[in-house]
């Protein structure tokens, strides 16, 4: 786990993902607790843990939900794994769909580069990014059920 200091003031620590060193999370201490967070920011400076410590006390050592194993009860397997990308899959689309109602026509009222006209193309950029998760989740969810299948049928051949 590092520590990085943003702004002067924004603490946010990376810890490597439970099982998959590959993957870094971010998070980010807001109020009382850490929360997710989508990149430590650029121009952020590199911070000792004793630095932290003094900084938000107790908060520093608490562990990361990322680096900690799952509850042993959680669904594993190709199966599961499936059945999890369904409901991904399902729910990003139904945020997708309704997100989008009115997208279009919402840049004709609003004034150029004012708060809305930003939020009006954070929106689409978002439903773009959000389109783009879709897509990949869905060659994801192929490309299982693909093998799920190639193991059935070696299953009734032994």
């Amino acid at each position: 786990m590092a520590f990085h200091l943003a702004h002067g003031t924004v603490v946010y620590r990376t810890t490597t993902l439970h099982g998959y060193s590959a993957i870094t999370m971010v998070e980010r201490f807001t109020g009382a607790r850490w929360d997710l967070a989508a990149e430590v920011p650029r121009d952020a400076e590199e911070l000792t843990d004793d630095a932290v410590r003094e900084m938000l006390g107790e908060a520093a050592d608490e562990p990361s939900r990322f680096a900690l194993a799952p509850e042993t009860g959680a669904a594993g397997g190709l199966n599961a794994r499936l059945a999890q990308l369904d409901s991904m899959i399902d729910t990003t689309v139904m945020w997708l769909r309704s997100t989008a109602v009115g997208t279009d026509a919402e840049l004709a009222w609003a004034r150029y580069q004012s708060s809305d006209y930003d939020y009006e193309l954070d929106t689409r950029e978002a439903l773009r990014d959000t389109a783009a998760l879709v897509s990949q989740m869905v060659k994801q969810r192929t490309l299982l059920a693909a093998r799920a299948e190639m193991r059935r049928r070696k299953s009734e051949d032994d």
